[in-house]
């Protein structure tokens, strides 16, 4: 029982690191990606006021 338990913790784990460098590696290529997105939202928002 303890040895099913050790494993599926540490299956979640090695999960949890392989998304956190996945992440770490995808923001490494695309690093403005999701803030170009946030002012172009900004940018329309502006243009809807201004308007």
């Amino acid at each position: 029982m303890r040895d099913m338990v050790k494993r599926i913790v540490l299956v979640i784990f090695v999960l949890l690191v392989l998304t956190a460098v996945s992440g770490y590696f995808y923001m490494q290529k695309h690093p403005l990606e999701g803030k170009t997105a946030v002012e172009k939202t900004l940018n329309f928002s502006g243009s809807k006021v201004s308007k």
